[in-house]
This record gives C-alpha cells, structure tokens and sequence, in this order.
C-alpha cells in the first residue's frame, strides 16, 4: 500500500500591513520567530509528508536555514496576490497530495493537537475547521454605519486555521472558484460539499497587530511555564 501524501502549506506571504511596516512572522516570540512556531506544529504531524512555506522570494532562503535549524525540511513557494493565490501556489507545489493542511503562520499557538483534530475529522467528511464560540453581540450595519439587525450568536463560529481537506476536494475548489474567498473552507462550501467544525482554541490568535503580538507573548510565556 503507498504511503499517503499529507501536505501541510504555511501560508507566510502576508504585506503585515497593520503591523507598522514589520513582518509578523518574523517577529520574536519566546527567543523564535512567530513562523518557527507554526513551522514546529506543522512538522509535528503525524504522516506529514510535505511542508509547504508560501512566502515572498525574498524570504525563502531565511526560511531553508531556519527549517534547517529545527531538523526538518521545507519547501518554499511564491505567494500571489490573493490568499487563494498563496494556497493554489502551495498546492501546485504538492498536486498529487491526498489531503491539505492549510494553515496560517501568523496563528503561532496551534498545537499540534489541533491540527492531528482537523485532519482526523477531514478524513471522516471530506473537509474541516477549528471553530470557536463567538462571545460577543453581533449586528448587522448597514454602509452609513447604522444597525440592520442583531444576529443570533448561538448559530454563529468564528473560524481559525488549521484547515484540512481531502486533496481532489481542495484542488476541485481552487480549480472552480474564482471569487474572492476568505479562506479556502468557504471554497469548499461554493462547490456544495460539507465542512466539519471542530472546537478551536481561544488562545489560537491570529497576530495581525502589535497588540495581537503583545498577548500572544503572554501566551507562549505561559504555555512554556507549564
């Protein structure tokens, strides 16, 4: 029997436009850069075959020495304009994988629990993701500003990556969807087919700001404590 092809793809290749003009991958969190943690969680799949770093040609060779500082091997691909670019980009680089972990390295404190959960339940339903309660009131405005309704939150997740997929289902979303999508499980629901939701972490923050940066220090300060 072949060994499947699990293909992780990092998506690293963002403008960090509400960082001040800092790249948050590359910034410090507890002595390694916020992308060393993703890429540690990525590795430490179980069967993981391929691990895939979608980032800027400029960066590739930073991230080959530090891959090879942390023992493991790494592809590096271009990333394009849009984030649905980036991940066509990452499976390009692994077109025959059987399933797809897609995974933003911005989010640094997904353990590897986390991404073992999605795929797991992946390979029950075709596709899922880690999903959170959202906990605050939600309303609907209108483009003046003003509120339209107060949506029902117990129907509603905020949704995180890891994100795993089976690998035709993933390549067939990417080959027939041309929208802009916010992430590729959106994709997946475009074409028709079933997402799964698996319980997400609170503390699995996405860093898009300083302030994002400063408690997800805090964060790994306790998560390393323990």
């Amino acid at each position: 029997m072949a060994t499947e092809r699990i293909a992780v793809i990092l998506l690293a290749a963002g403008a960090s436009t509400r960082m001040q003009g800092v790249d948050k991958v590359w910034t410090d969190l507890g002595g390694e850069p916020v992308i060393a943690r993703s890429l540690n969680a990525a590795a430490s799949l179980d069967g993981v075959t391929d691990v895939i770093v979608v980032t800027a040609a400029s960066r590739h060779d930073e991230v080959q020495t530090l891959a090879a500082l942390l023992g493991m091997g790494v592809r590096c691909v271009e990333g394009g304009a849009r984030r649905q670019d980036s991940v066509a980009a990452g499976i390009a680089a692994a077109p025959e994988a059987d399933w797809y972990v897609v995974h933003d390295a911005a989010r640094p404190l997904a353990g590897a629990a986390l991404f073992a959960a999605v795929l797991e339940a992946a390979r029950t339903h075709g596709a899922a993701i880690p999903v959170v309660p959202v906990v605050d009131t939600v309303k609907r405005v209108d483009a003046s500003g003003a509120v339209v309704e107060t949506l029902d939150r117990s129907a509603l997740r905020a949704v995180q990556t890891p994100q795993a997929f089976a690998g035709p289902l993933l390549r067939r979303a990417h080959a027939e969807v041309r929208t802009d999508a916010t992430d590729d499980a959106s994709m997946v629901e475009a074409i028709g087919a079933p997402v799964m939701t698996v319980m997400g972490s609170p503390a699995n923050l996405k860093v898009t700001t300083p302030a994002d940066l400063v408690l997800a220090r805090a964060l790994w300060a306790g998560i390393a404590e323990e």
